[in-house]
């Protein structure tokens, strides 16, 4: 069919995608940006179209590096071996919160073979995509703490109560996070209690995008919420805090025109014989404490 040999349709097809899709020239320029791509990231095209992507657009958690001078970074393969690659990482979206992906990367060649661009497609892995169904969830059940788009602490006492079931009865171990806010009412202070709910927002976001579609996050005391970490024994409730950790510091909070970071303390513990939710729970509390006196933004899981 002679109408399929025109350009236009292919790239009506590619814009419409849910899938990301954009292009960058050899100076990684971007040229081409598509609406599952503003979807994800919150960046309309007319944001980023003629950017350069050292502009910050796609922030993964290796932030701190040169990306245009990074041998492993998936653009600098293609133009340098013209090789292919998938990986697992995690943009900053417009709003601040953290988003895990899975990114392609594939070189564009030109009629004698060489390459001239990069395409790269991106789409949220599992975990975010739970978040969204997630939220409806709860909203249906009355168990949907607004402010933060997480479950509500009544929601997640009843979970961590069936959780100490299954430990008893089942042996089917778990752990928990405390994670807290830094500097939250220095922040209403300073920014008005707007400030506030977003920070809240941008962090329970980031907090679930950090843990398994398993896994449970949801709102507890005053500045904190708390994960409930499925099938994870306590050895390895630490090394969740420290993502956890990590994603809250490298997030970003936009407030009129002024961006500004936040930290986390984050206390854990893993469940024993013979906890109940009162004992267990002081644990995880006594080690969030000793993060907050430590400094904050550590993680202390007391043994």
């Amino acid at each position: 069919m002679p109408e399929l040999n025109d350009p236009e349709i292919y790239q009506t097809v590619l814009d419409g995608l849910q899938t990301g899709v954009y292009i960058v020239d050899r100076n990684r320029r971007i040229r081409f940006w598509n609406e599952g791509a503003e979807q994800i990231t919150g960046y309309l095209r007319q944001d980023v179209v003629g950017r350069f992507l050292r502009d910050h657009l796609l922030t993964t958690l290796d932030e701190a590096k040169d990306l245009d001078s990074d041998p492993e970074d998936p653009i600098n393969l293609v133009f340098r071996d013209g090789k292919s690659s998938i990986l697992d990482l995690s943009i900053l979206h417009k709003d601040g919160y953290r988003v895990p992906i899975v990114l392609r990367t594939m070189p564009i060649r030109n009629s004698r073979g060489m390459v001239v661009g990069a395409a790269e497609s991106f789409e949220k892995n599992r975990s975010a995509s739970d978040w969204s169904r997630r939220q409806a969830a709860f909203a249906d059940i009355g168990c949907l703490d607004v402010v933060t788009g997480v479950a509500a602490k009544s929601y997640m006492e009843t979970k961590l109560r069936e959780s100490l079931t299954n430990f008893a009865e089942l042996n089917i171990p778990f752990g928990i996070l405390l994670v807290q806010v830094d500097r939250l009412d220095q922040f209403r202070a300073s920014r008005g209690p707007g400030a506030v709910r977003t920070i809240l927002r941008i962090i329970a976001q980031s907090v679930e995008n950090c843990v398994r579609p398993k896994d449970l996050v949801g709102c507890w005391g005053e500045h904190q919420f708390l994960a409930i970490l499925s099938e994870c024994r306590e050895a390895e409730v630490f090394l969740v805090g420290e993502r956890v950790r990590k994603t809250i510091a490298r997030s970003e909070i936009e407030w009129w025109g002024d961006k500004f970071s936040v930290t986390s303390p984050v206390g854990g513990a893993g469940c024993r014989p013979g906890d109940d939710l009162e004992s267990l729970i002081a644990r995880a509390d006594a080690s969030l404490k000793e993060s907050i006196e430590n400094g904050g933004n550590r993680v202390t899981v007391l043994s």
